[in-house]
């Protein structure tokens, strides 16, 4: 498979490296979670229901569609563990793109820090000094997640 280069790097290897069962409840997921899915599965209930009430010589299944009602009910058996399976891949992989961003952002501050000093010199207390509001700024945010 060849690397998506839009994919977070954090993640490239883990959508590169999918079980087949990882890649079938992708797959399931897209179609289900689509407005394709939504509109043709709404046209072939309409048709469904309108053979059945109107077309009194095909009506398979007659009021109150018995079998339309089994067809929903098995699709959503298999939909539904496998929206979940993705859902669930999809939050690690979030966690993982999270751990991978809060290392690149502690990297560019020790960058920044010392690229403050290297240009301020090393007896500058700037950072020092802003050290307060910083953790105030930090413990502002930890308060809004």
């Amino acid at each position: 498979m060849t690397p998506h280069h839009h994919r977070h790097p954090a993640n490239q290897y883990r959508h590169d490296h999918r079980t087949s069962g990882q890649r079938l409840a992708d797959s399931v997921t897209a179609v289900f979670g689509s407005w394709r899915f939504i509109i043709v599965q709404t046209a072939v209930v309409t048709v469904w229901i309108a053979i059945n009430v109107v077309a009194v010589l095909y009506r398979w299944d007659p009021y109150p569609f018995i079998l339309l009602n089994l067809l929903f009910s098995t699709q959503a058996a298999y939909a539904a563990p496998l929206i979940l399976l993705s859902q669930n891949r999809q939050a690690d992989t979030d966690r993982v793109k999270a751990e991978h961003d809060y290392q690149v952002n502690q990297l560019a501050l020790q960058y920044l820090i010392v690229w403050h000093r290297d240009a301020h010199g090393a007896d500058c207390d700037c950072v020092r000094r802003a050290e307060p509001i910083v953790e105030g700024m930090l413990t502002a945010l930890a308060r809004e997640l």
